[in-house]
């Protein structure tokens, strides 16, 4: 079976979050703009983001775009449409009759400046969609944007404001999301996260991320693609992770699935702060390494391509993770053509094709005008989608408990066709994938011809 998206590893998007679990405070002050706290605002119809432009609310009508009402859930859900006898008020924390308030938990400041600003982005244009149809069940979406500082504690001070001021958690990136699981899972608050990189977040009991990466199971799908193509490169592989905690992890874990299917690795650890990959690039090539992928955030990789191009020493195979799969990986030029790179999300080149990305990206330009979409962002977008789903399962008087019950149910996610399809209730991944390869300083398709290959693997035990 072949459906359309891609069979994404948990580690991927970890790895960009790992710059920080073993930095001095030099190091943390280096990268952190100050933005207070716990770093949240408040964003109510009518009021700019705190991280995106003005207009993040717009008026009726603009919500006229293609796959406005394609598929299942495709429309913002409950509708602005309130149900005889009301939708009930103040039915939970964070839920008047008027509003409903959901908070973003998200790196945007660290030593990575703007690393998950794109799921603030990809909420607001979901908020502001929303609300310029008349709310859900006649209330109106508030955010509260926090930014989690790539910090454990900032994590769990976001998790624990959220606890008393929203009905929950959705569209949420960080890093270090580990550090607010127990608040999370002890005041019962749903959490639909974009993406959850951290064992403790990824199994707590209020978690139904719109990806949801377990860390006891890999999808080894691109594995086994990249193995039919270079049988022999991958006696011959080289795995590079950041020192950091959620990083090293991902690594291992990826590791541990490949070698299932017949990867021989070698691993090489660097500095989250490492500005000289030369030696690194030597001892590739001096290990006669044919293959090499990294758990990083893409800057890491990209000062990683720029050492093998200063060696011109390339190896057969660049394989890298969805993290690359962003306008700004492209920048390092050159030394990126002929990388690959999986993914479990469809990609903005194909926009004209794809309904649902053509509705993210017209509101992602209302709120943010002149970004483009990033991995990160759409399945942020899909955790707003994906909580609406639920609402209209659970109805007007919604609940936690009432929305928790509903995701347990919902087995098949695509955000209408933004990704792979996902289990949400049974939380776990998609098996489905896809490769692009940059060709030209641009991201083409690869594999497959169309959509995600959902027949090379499924998923393995780690």
């Amino acid at each position: 079976m072949r459906f359309r998206t891609a069979a994404l590893v948990a580690p991927l998007l970890l790895v960009v979050a790992s710059c920080g679990a073993r930095l001095t405070d030099a190091e943390r002050l280096a990268g952190i703009r100050s933005l207070g706290r716990g770093g949240s605002v408040a964003v109510g119809p009518g009021e700019p983001g705190a991280t995106v432009g003005p207009g993040a609310t717009v008026g009726p009508g603009a919500t006229t775009g293609p796959g406005a009402t394609t598929g299942p859930g495709a429309t913002t859900g409950p509708g602005a449409v309130i149900p005889p006898g009301g939708n009930g008020g103040a039915t939970d924390t964070g839920v008047t009759a008027n509003s409903i308030t959901l908070a973003v938990a998200s790196d945007i400041s660290g030593v990575q400046p703007g690393l998950f600003k794109s799921t603030h982005q990809a909420m607001s244009a979901w908020a502001a969609m929303v609300n310029s149809q008349g709310g859900l069940y006649g209330r109106s979406v508030k955010l509260i944007l926090q930014d989690t500082q790539a910090r454990d504690t900032e994590n769990q001070a976001a998790v624990q404001d959220a606890c008393e001021k929203a009905f929950a958690l959705v569209g949420s990136m960080s890093a270090f999301d580990g550090g607010g699981a127990k608040a999370g899972e002890q005041c019962g608050i749903p959490d639909i996260s974009a993406i959850t990189v951290n064992a403790a977040r990824q199994t707590a009991s209020n978690v139904y991320a719109a990806n949801p990466i377990q860390p006891t199971e890999l999808a080894v799908g691109q594995g086994n693609y990249i193995k039919s193509l270079y049988p022999e490169a991958i006696k011959k592989a080289a795995m590079i992770y950041l020192n950091a905690g959620v990083t090293k992890a991902n690594a291992l874990q990826r590791v541990e699935g490949y070698k299932k299917i017949g990867f021989v690795f070698k691993l090489y650890e660097v500095q989250v702060l490492e500005a000289n990959y030369g030696p690194i690039v030597q001892r590739l090539k001096d290990d006669g390494i044919r293959y090499v992928t990294m758990v990083a955030n893409y800057q890491s990789i990209q000062k990683l391509l720029g050492a093998m191009d200063q060696a011109d020493w390339y190896p057969e195979v660049r394989d890298w993770d969805s993290v690359a799969y962003s306008q700004n990986f492209l920048k390092v030029g050159a030394p990126a053509n002929g990388s690959l790179v999986f993914t479990t999300s469809a990609i903005y080149e194909e926009v004209s094709s794809n309904p649902e990305m053509q509705l993210y990206a017209q509101w992602l330009n209302r709120v943010a005008p002149g970004t483009k979409p990033d991995y990160f962002g759409f399945y942020a977008w899909s955790a707003g989608r994906l909580f609406a789903h639920a609402h209209q399962a659970a109805g007007a008087k919604i609940t936690r408990k009432g929305l928790l019950a509903a995701l347990r149910n919902i087995h098949t996610w695509t955000s209408n066709g933004l990704h792979a399809p996902h289990d949400i209730g049974g939380r776990h991944q998609s098996n489905c994938f896809m490769y692009v390869e940059i060709k030209d300083g641009k991201f083409v398709r690869k594999h497959p011809g169309s959509g995600f290959e959902c027949n090379m693997g499924g998923l393995v035990k780690t």
